[in-house]
């Protein structure tokens, strides 16, 4: 791709891509479960046999259908893995080049960690307050760090 592409997007959308990738592979994981619950419920002769329940087995098409859908699954999530951690490890280095300690801190145990508010502010030792002020902070000199270009709010950015 030879084109320039420009994405709009605030600073804090751009150091949430690690929770917004995360989220698709808990999703993803839990489909996975689920699949392969069915395929064992399904699959199973020796699975619970009441007296008052028909027993029924799934045909080797449908049950081979299941499997296909399980190893897609797996395939998505190895990828979808690989790109959470080249994400994780591009945003971290990013983070790690501001100066202040605090704001290293606070960016990583948020947008690296996934940590909530409140345990970050247990952590750094800080009333919820100041660590939401610090945040906005923190975004600020990210953004100026990085060169990235404000756009419509002071948090907003322009990334080429």
């Amino acid at each position: 791709m030879t084109e320039e592409r420009r994405i709009k997007l605030s600073t804090k959308e751009y150091l949430q891509q690690v929770y917004r990738i995360s989220q698709k592979v808990k999703r993803l994981r839990h489909r996975r479960e689920d699949l392969r619950n069915d395929l064992y419920s399904l699959g199973s002769p020796a699975g619970s046999m009441d007296a008052d329940k028909v027993q029924t087995s799934m045909s080797g098409d449908s049950m081979l259908c299941l499997i296909a859908k399980v190893d897609l699954l797996e395939r998505d999530i190895d990828a979808e893995i690989f790109v959470l951690e080249d994400r994780k490890a591009m945003i971290a280095t990013q983070i790690e080049e501001l100066d202040d300690e605090r704001y290293k801190t606070l960016l990583t145990e948020r947008y690296i960690l996934l940590h909530r508010w409140d345990q970050i502010a247990d952590d750094m030792g800080y009333q919820l307050k100041w660590v939401y002020d610090l945040h906005g902070q923190a975004l600020l000199a990210f953004a100026a760090h990085h060169n990235l270009r404000e756009c419509n709010r002071k948090t907003d950015v322009l990334l080429c």
